[in-house]
């Protein structure tokens, strides 16, 4: 695909996205996507043949960009729980500028089954990639060799929850900090 091509492309895949999380699969018409993008619809269905397939394409597409963004963070060397702590964030940067939208599908079978798809692949790869991360601060000292560093990962993966999301929001990192720090140094006296 040449480079303008795979330009137009993203530019629908971003205006798809930011119609979906704003509107709803169901609301958002290809008219919208194409009026974002200063295009006529007829050019969304030569990248796309029918709403679905750009649904598909746009959760692939939002989901490898975390993904990179993600397994670049992991690759830091920076301490185990200050990657923990920027993970937390950018995840609830993201989930906060999507809002719910994206997920309001009015039972719509066909598109609840895309989300549903992509968002099970999504979570294995986040979930290799923090366990690979876990497995790093393991050698490194900075993680107890007794656990399973696939639980740990678990864990991890989904600490960015609308409750920690609301608490980032209000500017609380003392919350944050103290949850990493329970995290790494557990529970117990």
């Amino acid at each position: 695909m040449s480079e303008s091509r795979e330009n137009r492309r993203s530019e629908i895949l971003k205006a798809a996205c930011k119609e979906f999380s704003e509107n709803g699969y169901d609301s958002t018409k290809m008219e919208q996507i194409a009026k974002r993008v200063g295009i006529g619809k007829s050019t969304i269905y030569e990248y796309f043949p029918s709403k679905n397939e750009l649904l598909k394409a746009s959760c692939e597409w939002i989901f490898d960009n975390i993904l990179f963004d993600v397994a670049n963070l992991m690759k830091e060397n920076i301490p185990f729980a200050e990657k923990i702590t920027r993970y937390i964030k950018y995840i609830c940067e993201i989930l906060n500028s999507v809002g719910n939208g994206m997920i309001i599908l009015y039972g719509k079978t066909d598109s609840v089954q895309i989300l549903k798809n992509n968002a099970n692949m999504f979570h294995v790869k986040l979930l290799d990639i923090i366990e690979q991360a876990v497995c790093m601060a393991t050698e490194n000292g900075e993680v107890r060799q007794d656990i399973k560093s696939r639980n740990v990962a678990k864990i991890i993966t989904f600490m960015p929850s609308p409750i920690v999301c609301e608490e980032i929001k209000k500017g609380n990192s003392d919350a944050i900090d103290d949850m990493i720090s329970i995290l790494i140094n557990g529970f117990s006296k």
